[in-house]
C-alpha cells in the first residue's frame, strides 16, 4: 500500500471516530436535557402537592397528641384522681359478651397502640435528625 493510501484510510478512520464521538456528545445532551425537562416537571408535580396537603399540621398534631398520651396524661389524671371506666369479662355463663361488667379504676391506661405510635414518633424524629443533607 501506498503512503497516499495510508494516509487517506487513516483520514477516514480518524473523520469517523470523530464523528461518531460528536454523535455521541449530542446525545448526551439531549440526554440531559430531557431528563432536566422531566425533574423540573416533577419538582413543580412535589412543589402543588406539598401546596395542597395539610401533612405538615397533621403530623404535628398526631406528634402532641401522642406524647400527651405518653408524657403529659398520666400525671394529670393522677394528681387529678379522676376515674376511669374499663369493660371487663361479664358472667361466666355469659358466651356472647351480652352482659359486659364495667369497671371503675383510678390512674391512666396506656395501651400498646399509643406505646407504639410513640416509639415510631421517636424513631422517625431522631432518624432524621442522623440525616446530613
Amino acid at each position: 500500500m501506498s503512503i497516499e493510501l495510508l494516509s487517506m484510510l487513516g483520514g477516514g478512520v480518524a473523520g469517523f471516530i470523530m464523528r461518531f464521538i460528536s454523535a455521541q456528545a449530542e446525545m448526551q445532551a439531549q440526554l440531559f436535557e430531557r431528563l432536566m425537562r422531566a425533574q423540573e416537571a416533577s419538582d413543580v408535580s412535589a412543589d402543588r402537592a406539598a401546596a395542597r396537603s395539610p401533612g405538615s399540621w397533621v403530623r404535628r398534631v398526631m406528634a402532641l397528641v401522642i406524647l400527651f398520651g405518653v408524657v403529659v396524661g398520666p400525671f394529670i389524671l393522677a394528681l387529678a384522681d379522676i376515674p376511669v371506666v374499663v369493660e371487663s369479662n361479664g358472667p361466666w355463663w355469659d358466651i356472647l359478651d351480652i352482659f359486659p361488667n364495667w369497671d371503675t379504676i383510678s390512674g391512666f391506661i396506656l395501651l400498646p397502640e399509643v406505646r407504639q405510635g410513640m416509639l415510631a414518633l421517636v424513631g422517625f424524629y431522631f432518624g432524621s435528625s442522623q440525616v446530613k443533607l
